[in-house]
């Protein structure tokens, strides 16, 4: 699965705590600190690339998009790594650097803010942030990274449209919004022949996947949506820079880093975790490259 936008919209269709008493802990890594997989890096030309040599362009980048299949713990360890190298690059280069999330909509951000003072705890956050809802996945998998950040003082921001809004453009387009729904919008081009071209190309692979107008409109909302609220976190301030997670599909080259670009937001550098599963799964990453890095993992043999 490349993202989970569209299953909110279509069926079957892409979208894009402590121990209780008497229980032992276990020691040592646990989840995805403990999911890391030797890996190869590719750049965009198809050669190897030296991982430390990756590390220093991404902390060399005013934004950086690093992309995940969001139940794989794998993609999520790669981001935590990731993240630690950025993040101890921006401390000693005195860099005020953020991470952005697709999984939080913008109306939250004050949640966000509050949970990293230290105001509550993870179930108040995912209570307040309505998580379960407008997002549903294992918040195991994301913990590391917002706990790292937290403790390296990295803003936290909640970059996404609220679901409301997604909805009623998948289902009518943005002409069914009201008109204040209407001023929540970012600038969306709805024109990229090369993004309106991958989306139908992967719409295409699954039932009941006929690339609707509205449905594409709300595809393109997400990403210029994230890109909007990214940019001006970014342009606020020249020293600022921004590692955004977000799913494979909305982290390549024609969706959020290009309307980075068009903000003005440069260098961007985007990213792609993936597992050579020995199904194609990397070759596809690797045929026609959209990011600027593939990790390829490999799984052990025994």
């Amino acid at each position: 699965m490349r993202g989970c936008l569209l299953l909110a919209l279509v069926p079957a269709v892409i979208s894009c705590g402590g121990s209780s008493k008497g229980e032992t802990t276990p020691k040592g890594p646990r989840g995805v600190e403990a999911a890391g997989l030797p890996f190869v890096v590719y750049g965009r030309d198809g050669a190897t690339v030296e991982p430390a040599a990756m590390y220093d362009a991404l902390a060399g980048a005013r934004a950086v998009c690093i992309g995940e299949q969001h139940t794989n713990p794998h993609d999520h360890w790669v981001q935590l790594h990731l993240l630690d190298e950025i993040s101890r690059r921006a401390k000693d280069g005195g860099v005020a650097l953020a991470l952005g999330f697709e999984m939080f909509q913008r109306p939250f951000q004050n949640v966000l803010d509050d949970y990293a003072a230290g105001a509550f705890d993870d179930r108040v956050l995912l209570a307040r942030s309505e998580w379960r809802d407008r997002w549903g996945y294992d918040f195991a998998l994301y913990r590391p990274m917002i706990r790292m950040a937290i403790e390296r003082g990295l803003a936290l921001v909640a970059l996404n449209v609220r679901k409301e809004i997604t909805k009623r453009v998948g289902r009518g387009g943005v002409e069914a919004l009201t008109e204040e729904e209407r001023a929540e919008l970012p600038e969306l081009d709805l024109e990229d022949e090369v993004h309106k071209a991958w989306f139908a190309e992967i719409m295409s692979g699954h039932p009941g996947g006929e690339v609707s107008a509205s449905i594409y409109a709300a595809q393109v909302l997400w990403d210029e949506t994230m890109a909007d609220t990214a940019a001006a976190w970014v342009n606020a301030d020249p020293k600022r820079r921004i590692v955004i997670f977000a799913g494979n599909g909305h982290c390549h080259d024609s969706a959020i880093v290009g309307r980075l670009v068009r903000r003005g937001v440069q260098p961007v550098i985007s990213v792609h975790p993936v597992i050579d599963d020995g199904e194609g799964s990397a070759d596809e990453a690797l045929q026609s490259p959209k990011n600027d890095y593939v990790v390829v993992m490999t799984m052990p043999t025994e």
